[in-house]
């Protein structure tokens, strides 16, 4: 395994060709895209009901190397500050027939570290968990709905009907009473209904 930075950018789907022209012209190996999220940040809620054009996408990819690093975050930056969106990054261990291991300390004033919190629950209490969101004030999430895996309470599938699938919740606490709140008030809704809160230590691209 090598440590790489793997980059998760929300951004309108206006701006989504934009951005994966900046994936292409740094050399990343390759990119996730999923279309038609919906989410709330500081500009507002973004919903995935109305028109594709109108809502976010969400992009994944993996920089092995500082220099892609500092030119992908150049070039999104000005994307960010002009339109609004998040770019995330968070140190991971990749799974690779390549032994070489070249760890990337990419440290800017731009980066600020935060936890990445990412909530998958039941369809039917996604509003409760958005609420809690609210409730201890972070920044913004981003919804991804109709997904469907297998947890400890059996199977969740979405194609019967919708209330049947699953939701993944993604948000960033910026200090640790934040996400103690969070995590305090989200417990009892798992332990009730069941589902999975993972934390994982990230840095965001600040904007």
């Amino acid at each position: 395994m090598r440590l790489v930075n793997k980059v998760e950018i929300i951004i309108s789907s206006l701006e989504l060709n934009e951005v994966l022209g900046i994936l292409d012209s740094v050399k990343v190996s390759g990119y996730r895209v999923i279309e038609n999220v919906s989410g709330k940040g500081k500009r507002g809620v973004v919903y995935n009901d109305l028109d594709r054009i109108f809502s976010n996408s969400y992009i994944s990819t993996v920089c092995t190397r500082e220099k892609q690093m500092d030119y992908l975050i150049g070039d999104i930056l000005p994307i960010l500050k002009k339109i609004g969106g998040v770019c995330l990054v968070t140190e991971v261990d990749l799974v690779s027939p390549d032994k070489l291991s070249t760890q990337i300390n990419f440290d800017s004033s731009i980066m600020q570290e935060v936890k990445k919190v990412e909530i998958i629950l039941n369809s039917s209490h996604t509003d409760d968990a958005l609420k809690i969101l609210d409730s201890v004030m972070v920044s913004g999430y981003t919804v991804l709905k109709n997904t469907f895996g297998k947890g400890d309470r059996g199977s969740s599938n979405s194609d019967i009907d919708d209330s049947f699938g699953g939701n993944y919740i993604m948000t960033v606490c910026t200090n640790e009473r934040q996400l103690n709140d969070l995590v305090d008030q989200i417990t009892p809704l798992l332990k009730k209904i069941g589902g999975v809160c993972l934390v994982t230590d990230s840095k965001w691209v600040s904007h």
